[in-house]
């Protein structure tokens, strides 16, 4: 225990001296020479290939600790700079290490493989709704809801400098960019194209640099990518709002919000007991949504976020009833809520 303790120590320091260099976490020719050497020091060549597996197995556990390591202030997020989730992100991490994303399922691999410690990405629209394919992944992967901001958002159209609003012909965002604008599109000319990202769709305009084309996103973007704002302010709600959620490997039990996604058994009255039981245990149900289940058609799981903390002991017991009318029972978060 004593001798392993030391080896992690040595990776970490090893690891540390790998980033201030700027060098990668696996180097193939050197894996290949120190197995090399190891090999020679064995006597015996029935030994050889046992032992050559075993220092595999020690330097693969260091070449995770080393991933481990270096995420502590690794933030990911989906889309580009000047991007909502960047801004989220920045506001809840202004002193971490951000890594960009192209896709939201990136962010969430990023961090159930060790990549990064937190992924922040969009959970719901105040205008438009949640991000349904942000709960799928939920549903599906390893990872928890640690924290949540609440970002105002403000859209705007871009394009490139000299360009009018009479010009554009086609518009890029995401497609919660486009439905959030709505009234402002509605009767437009244009051809509206989904993009993976607000910013995304800012930056291949401004790559672009085509007068016909523009893009719907934040004005920090326009800074970013050196784009003209020809309308601001077009969402139709004023108060246009979205939710962002942090995630984690590592769940928390802080925050007075947590989250449940279950199955609930296909028998009658089951989703309306798992409703009465919350309210008998004196909690307010302020969330729940359904989504379909890919597998089972006609067939879906609930998220159910509760008003409470995970550390009162009525959480736990709740929890406990809840699983018996359920298929699938997990616990996806707690968290507190956060404005900006």
């Amino acid at each position: 225990m004593i001798l392993f303790g030391k080896r992690m120590q040595a990776v970490e320091q090893v690891a540390r001296y790998k980033k201030e260099k700027g060098l990668p976490v696996f180097d193939a020719k050197r894996e290949a020479e120190i197995l090399s050497t190891c090999e020679q020091r064995i006597k015996d060549p029935a030994y050889v290939e046992s032992y050559r597996d075993f220092i595999k197995q020690l330097m693969d556990l260091s070449k995770q600790y080393q991933k481990k390591v270096l995420s502590e202030d690794v933030v990911a997020y989906p889309g580009v700079e000047g991007a909502f989730s960047h801004m989220a992100a920045l506001s809840l991490f202004p002193d971490a290490q951000l890594a960009h994303y192209q896709t939201f399922p990136q962010v969430v691999m990023a961090v159930e493989e060790g990549a990064a410690k937190y992924g922040v990405l969009p959970f719901e629209n105040s205008y438009t709704g949640e991000v349904g394919e942000v709960l799928d992944l939920l549903h599906e992967h390893d990872v928890s809801i640690v924290d949540t901001l609440a970002l105002p958002i403000d859209q705007n159209l871009l394009g490139i400098k000299g360009a009018s609003i009479k010009d554009i012909k086609q518009i890029y965002s995401h497609q919660q960019g486009l439905s959030q604008c709505a009234q402002f599109l509605s009767g437009r000319a244009v051809e509206l194209i989904p993009y993976p990202n607000t910013a995304l769709a800012a930056k291949y305009v401004s790559a672009c640099q085509d007068p016909h084309k523009g893009a719907i996103a934040s004005k920090a973007t326009a800074d970013y990518y050196d784009l003209a704002l020809l309308a601001e302010n077009i969402n139709t709600a004023a108060t246009n709002t979205t939710r962002f959620i942090v995630i984690s490997k590592t769940p928390v039990k802080e925050g007075n919000r947590f989250a449940m996604m279950v199955t609930i058994k296909h028998e009658t009255g089951a989703l309306a007991k798992v409703i009465e039981l919350i309210a008998r245990y004196d909690y307010n149900m302020e969330n729940i949504k359904s989504r379909s289940l890919k597998d089972r058609p006609w067939e879906y799981y609930f998220l159910i976020e509760v008003v409470g903390s995970l550390k009162e002991e009525k959480a736990n017991r709740l929890m406990q009833e809840l699983k018996a009318y359920c298929e699938q029972f997990r616990l996806i978060g707690s968290y507190a809520r956060k404005d900006v």
